[in-house]
């Protein structure tokens, strides 16, 4: 009888947490060195978001807006999934972005439910992102460069396909693959020291061989249930133990981050924005 209570009150203790757990927000910050970042871009600050889908964080998302606000970021990305393939209604998302744009430049890149969207519905969310004043970044390459003498740092967002998130059974069992070529096709060749945006980070091993310096993605929503010294559980793909679900990763010169997100319920694995901060390699600490 003991035994049950405590089971019980276990299992109350951990309910509650799960439903605390949803409103937190924390702010993880991350110093990623790279071998070929230009010493004028040494220190630069990007604020990445990643996964929103239907949560809210306050009114607007205002919490989320104050956040960066307050850490004052160079750069706010936000690397898909900005919302769900069911939504239609965006005024709440535009007023964000606009709010974000106010604070930092703002570029995105797609993800699996933007790319699911209705052609109708996702172009009117397309339309809301340029109204606001960001910048979508869909196989799309920017330069960004502070003067006329400053080395040029790229930033790339690439589209990838629904193929390699769902076949076309709308399952997980045959999906394709996204060689290096597709993103030659896409994006070119890297002409220097290079960001990608890029959803899924599933793809390291293509986005290594395209030659990317650095990688910012999202999807993998820190493995859903995060276990202490085991890590993520469970990937979107109905994966257990997902091979990149949070944190830092590197496969040959290229270094992915992987943010754990914002949206979707999830245990043990708060809801979460990153603050990155890049250093030149040679820099001097």
């Amino acid at each position: 009888m003991i035994w049950m209570i405590i089971v019980l009150l276990l299992f109350a203790l951990l309910l509650l947490w799960f439903c605390v757990e949803q409103k937190l927000l924390l702010l993880r910050r991350k110093t990623i060195s790279l071998a070929r970042l230009p010493q004028q871009w040494d220190g630069l600050r990007i604020l990445q978001i990643t996964d929103l889908h239907h949560r809210q964080m306050g009114q607007d998302n205002c919490r989320i807006v104050r956040c960066a606000q307050k850490e004052k970021p160079d750069y706010i990305v936000l690397t898909g999934d900005l919302v769900s393939r069911d939504m239609k209604d965006f005024t709440s998302i535009g007023r964000f972005l606009q709010n974000l744009r106010s604070v930092a430049p703002v570029y995105l890149c797609p993800g699996n439910h933007e790319l699911d969207l209705p052609p109708e519905v996702q172009q009117r969310l397309y339309h809301t992102i340029w109204e606001s004043g960001c910048k979508l970044l869909s196989d799309e390459t920017v330069t960004l460069s502070q003067t006329q003498t400053t080395a040029p740092l790229y930033l790339c967002g690439a589209a990838l396909s629904s193929r390699i998130y769902r076949d076309e059974n709308h399952s997980f069992r045959h999906l394709e693959p996204y060689p290096p070529e597709k993103l030659h096709q896409a994006l070119g060749t890297p002409e220097g020291c290079t960001i990608l945006l890029a959803h899924n980070p599933l793809l390291l091993d293509s986005y290594a061989d395209w030659g990317a310096d650095l990688v910012l993605c999202g999807h993998m929503h820190g493995g859903l249930i995060r276990l202490p010294f085991v890590g993520g559980m469970l990937s979107p793909e109905r994966r257990f133990f997902p091979r990149y679900d949070k944190g830092l990763y590197q496969k040959k010169n290229t270094k992915m981050y992987v943010s754990g997100g914002i949206g979707k319920p999830r245990l043990g694995n708060p809801p979460e924005i990153n603050l990155l901060v890049l250093r030149a390699k040679n820099t001097a600490r």
